[in-house]
């Protein structure tokens, strides 16, 4: 983690850990997808989207039809991410320079709002959310990956781990309710929200 704009956010120095293979091990991209029952058509916003690990991934599995927004607030994850969609030839893919306090994702366009280990990171997270539920459809979920505090492996300093409860606290407070639970990843919890009707 580091300093950057006066906020906490992950340091790209360490992108290399987030790019290596083995993630595929711990983060199981493909069963992490399956599990969000991705439909096609359906416009995704991968916020903190870093190097591209996930845009990547939904990317293929939404094309030809689906869409991908894949935001960062720092200027060298723009530029990598950029870079990749490029490189990819990920033509459903709109890369967004977002701010601390906002995604800047547009009203009413996303069936799902991904967090891998980024929530976390949001300072004011209720109002956060709040905005992001404006950029979600009506039937619109956020899911929600963040390593487990008592985790001893490798990952964020656990003082800025958060508890599970917590999160699903917050994410009540915000205005959603808590629709699924996944187990299965090693390191870490994975929630599914929906705003509350």
């Amino acid at each position: 983690m580091r300093n950057y704009e006066g906020h906490t956010v992950f340091n790209p120095l360490y992108l290399f850990y987030l790019e290596s293979p083995k993630r595929d091990q711990w983060q199981k991209p493909d069963e992490v997808l399956q599990a969000l029952r991705l439909r096609a058509g359906d416009v995704v916003a991968d916020i903190g989207a870093g190097g591209g690990y996930f845009t990547e991934k939904l990317a293929r599995r939404l094309a030809p039809s689906g869409h991908v927004y894949a935001t960062d607030v720092q200027d060298v994850m723009i530029k990598k991410l950029r870079k990749r969609v490029a490189q990819q030839a990920l033509t459903n893919v709109t890369v967004i320079r977002a701010g601390f306090d906002d995604p800047k994702l547009p009203a009413a366009s996303c069936d799902l709002a991904l967090f891998s280990s980024v929530y976390k990171e949001i300072q004011g997270r209720e109002e956060y959310m709040q905005k992001v539920r404006v950029a979600l459809k009506p039937s619109g979920r956020v899911a929600i990956l963040e390593y487990r505090p008592e985790e001893p492996s490798p990952g964020p300093p656990r003082r800025y781990r958060l508890p599970e409860a917590r999160v699903v606290a917050e994410m009540e407070a915000a205005g959603f309710t808590l629709r699924d639970r996944f187990d299965f990843l090693p390191r870490e919890y994975f929630l599914v929200f929906g705003p509350r009707s």
